[in-house]
């Protein structure tokens, strides 16, 4: 097409020979950028990407793409021997580094060749030598290690009965190893259980012997026992071909650096590779975003990451990994809210307060779906919770006042509702002996009058609320003590609680909200409670959801 364009439009007032001339120079030009633009040189890799991990994902990907790559390491001496500049340090100061997931799994990719070969004769009935059959065993050990990531007495472990029951789901061998202390359980794809599949019908059988107990196990050696040492085989697999030998505990440690780590290869891509290897493309994508999650930690106070961050760490262009870490961000903001409102169910207005308070102009939690989330906290909660404790050390309690009932007398009543669970105050007073509190009894000659008898851990406790004010708030009226008593219309229950004071823990006795309280309502609780443990019965103190 491009003599005609330039016939009509570019050189319509050039001669033949000079548009016969534009063209040559134009296809020499071409030739020259397809030439550059697809050849990598393997020595400028190393400069520009000191990331060994990166760099040879990205070795990987041009190699499937079939760029031409000058230099490039076909074996584990050559790579090894390329350092970036300035990386060459003392070896006997430094640690040896942390082997790829590509080192590891190196020696399947160079056996592999090799291997085929040996899985084509067995399947056609060809003669192979005894130290092939062998060599082939290794290499099924190596794949369960290397590959799947299975610990070595988990591939000991292996019995023939696992193997018989694996499951074909959607072109994936579901395996499961049930004689390990902890089962385990890994997918294969059909290539890999192919390899395993012509070992067990075509190799296997020919290591079982009459005088020996194969104890069912799916590896055996060429004498009929179980392989008694996987980590011993794969090493001599490695010296088969002249690679430094990895351990299990290293490919799986590659495994999580991998993961970890930025790579330029695009998600989608990734997701199909690794799906035919074996692994789901979910638990990927699990193991891609804690990556993420490293890289852009998901804080209620933490910014989103933009698009242009993201990209420059090597992580999908997509808003995949972007949704799901606001969604993170907004359950931890919507946590952080609750956890300011432990006491009681917040208002709409007050959620909203908060937000406004800590200055969130984006991916804010709706006010409604904070109130209608929110639940009575645990007893292990209101026992370490600041406000709580900071409440009962000033005596601030809200939303609570005193009434005077006429005849009655004084009684309080709650100034705003409380949902059923919600903490309403606490009975405060020095926490005595139940002897002392029985010795105050009998000398006040008043039937129980403001004590509070109850057992905590094998322990007789009394809560001295007679003596008012107390020592540690003169200025205070405790209103917890206040409470009137009924036993059919109380909307209160006492609890024991084991408060984590910053000085220490301290027993205290908390007033919880048996059913929702509403607005002018009186607090009311069965003064039964103290009476049975006066008498020494055994009281309920727990926490209302236990």
């Amino acid at each position: 097409m491009l003599p005609n364009h330039l016939l009509k439009v570019c050189m319509k007032d050039h001669s033949n020979e000079e548009r016969n001339a534009e063209v040559e120079r134009a296809k020499k030009s071409m030739k020259a950028w397809t030439l550059q633009g697809r050849t990598w040189d393997y020595n400028a890799m190393v400069k520009r990407y000191p990331d060994e991990a990166s760099r040879q994902a990205l070795l990987e990907d041009l190699r499937e793409r079939h760029f031409l790559i000058i230099n490039d390491p076909m074996d584990a001496q050559a790579e090894s021997s390329h350092r970036p500049p300035g990386a060459a340090v003392e070896t006997h100061n430094k640690k040896p580094a942390q082997p790829t997931l590509q080192d590891c799994q190196r020696v399947l990719r160079v056996s592999k060749a090799d291997m085929l070969i040996i899985h084509r004769k067995l399947l056609d009935q060809q003669h192979v030598e005894e130290d092939q059959r062998t060599l082939f065993r290794y290499f099924c050990e190596a794949i369960l290690v290397l590959r799947y990531f299975q610990r070595p007495e988990a591939v000991r472990a292996f019995k023939v009965s696992d193997w018989i029951n694996k499951r074909n789901v959607d072109g994936l061998i579901h395996m499961e190893v049930q004689s390990t202390k902890q089962s385990a359980k890994f997918s294969l794809t059909e290539e890999d259980s192919a390899m395993l599949d012509a070992y067990f019908l075509k190799i296997r059988p020919g290591c079982l012997q009459d005088c020996q107990d194969d104890q069912g196990r799916f590896f055996l050696s060429k004498q009929g026992l179980p392989v008694g040492n996987v980590t011993s085989d794969l090493r001599r697999l490695h010296e088969q071909y002249d690679l430094p030998s990895f351990s299990s505990q290293q490919a799986r440690r590659a495994q999580i650096i991998m993961a970890c780590s930025s790579s330029e290869e695009p998600a989608d891509e990734r997701r199909v590779r690794q799906k035919k290897r074996g692994r789901g493309p979910a638990d990927q994508d699990d193991r891609d975003f804690g990556a993420f999650l490293l890289q852009f930690p998901a804080t209620a106070s933490s910014t989103p990451p933009t698009k242009k961050k993201r990209t420059a760490a090597g992580f999908p262009p997509d808003r995949m990994f972007y949704d799901r870490w606001r969604s993170l961000q907004l359950a931890k903001r919507e946590e952080l809210l609750l956890s300011q409102c432990s006491r009681r169910p917040p208002s709409v207005s007050k959620v909203s307060l908060l937000i406004q308070k800590e200055g969130w102009t984006g991916n804010c939690p709706c006010p409604e779906d904070v109130v209608a989330k929110w639940r009575p906290a645990t007893r292990v909660q209101v026992e370490s919770d600041p406000r709580i404790i900071t409440t009962i050390q000033n005596q601030k309690w809200t939303g609570l006042a005193l009434k005077d009932f006429g005849t009655k007398g004084q009684g309080v009543v709650a100034t705003k509702a409380f949902a059923m669970g919600s903490v309403v105050c606490d009975y405060h007073g020095k926490v005595i002996t139940g002897a002392e509190g029985r010795k105050m009894v009998k000398s006040i000659k008043c039937d129980m009058a403001y004590l509070f008898f109850f057992h905590a851990a094998g322990r007789d406790l009394c809560v001295d609320a007679e003596t008012f004010p107390c020592e540690c708030h003169p200025t205070e009226n405790t209103i917890g003590r206040r409470i009137n008593h009924s036993s059919k219309r109380a909307n209160l229950r006492p609890v024991h609680c084991l408060m984590n004071f910053p000085e220490g823990q301290r027993d205290v006795i908390l007033f919880q909200a048996k059913r929702d309280i509403n607005l002018c309502e009186e607090l009311l609780f069965d003064y039964g409670v103290k009476r049975k443990s006066f008498r020494g019965e055994a009281l309920n103190l727990d926490w209302l959801d236990e």
